[in-house]
């Protein structure tokens, strides 16, 4: 593969996770201008599979698949099982009405497997009533820490077969556009949402969006002033549009709308 050239820190890139955050915060606190803030976990998972695969793009000729698992259980899993041994010792003594299925919910957060618990056991995300589980959000961490299992190995598989970036990011843009189409075959506009928005495989496309943008940029030199000054104003734009996009979205799409084809009056209410 060519030689990868050095990145320089994006600040920009924690500015846009903060305010992931706080759109997901806003939706989970019901505020009526941020019903679709829940879509904060997709910014969250582009930029997880950008940053990830960028890190083994930069370091393939040094990369340890063990290493590199090793530092993620080091970072994640301390203060993960933490919050779930004090939800666990919560729920235990303050609320009895949740133990019935706390055994399942907390075996499968400590493996990382929760998304899939709660698809086979029909546990809604969206549902507010009834009796939700108390780890019901480590859905996302399980998801998160499967791809960082199942991707770097994968990744270094096709990296020894491909010796061209631009072919590998092919190769990963081929893998998006299956799990997403997998989303939209299994979205059932009358059905809840659930299963699609919990499953590794429909939702790997978000994060398979982010290492595409990876492999993309890996070869690119850094801009030069003439290359900066010629593309500025149109990345700006580009910029614009798109974080409008992801506002207008926030404030006015819930997990109940569908995007339809051809628009008709129950498209509109």
């Amino acid at each position: 593969m060519n030689t990868i050239h050095n990145r320089r820190y994006i600040s920009g890139l924690d500015g846009l996770r903060a305010f992931a955050i706080l759109s997901v915060v806003f939706y989970h606190f019901s505020f009526s201008w941020a019903k679709g803030g829940f879509l904060g976990v997709d910014i969250f998972f582009v930029l997880s599979g950008y940053l990830v695969t960028s890190k083994i793009l930069l370091s393939q000729e040094n990369f340890k698949l063990r290493t590199f698992w090793k530092n993620r259980i080091s970072r994640l899993l301390p203060s993960a099982y933490l919050m779930i041994m004090i939800t666990v010792l919560w729920v235990i003594f303050f609320n009895h009405r949740l133990l019935t299925n706390l055994l399942g919910d907390t075996i499968s957060s400590i493996s990382y497997t929760t998304n899939w618990w709660f698809i086979f056991h029909k546990l809604s995300y969206f549902d507010s009533f009834g009796s939700p589980s108390p780890l019901k959000h480590i859905w996302f961490l399980a998801v998160q820490e499967q791809f960082y299992i199942l991707w770097p190995f994968i990744l270094m598989i096709v990296l020894k077969n491909t010796k061209k970036t631009k072919k590998l990011s092919y190769i990963i843009f081929i893998g998006a556009l299956l799990s997403a189409t997998l989303m939209g075959i299994l979205y059932d506009p009358a059905a809840d949402p659930s299963r699609v928005y919990y499953g590794t495989d429909t939702r790997a496309f978000e994060l398979l969006i982010g290492s595409f943008l990876a492999a993309v940029s890996a070869n690119k030199k850094p801009f030069t002033k003439e290359v900066s000054i010629k593309h500025k104003n149109q990345l700006k734009l580009l910029s614009i549009i798109t974080f409008s996009i992801f506002i207008f979205s926030a404030a006015f799409i819930d997990e109940y709308n569908s995007f339809c084809i051809e628009v008709d009056y129950s498209c509109l209410v």
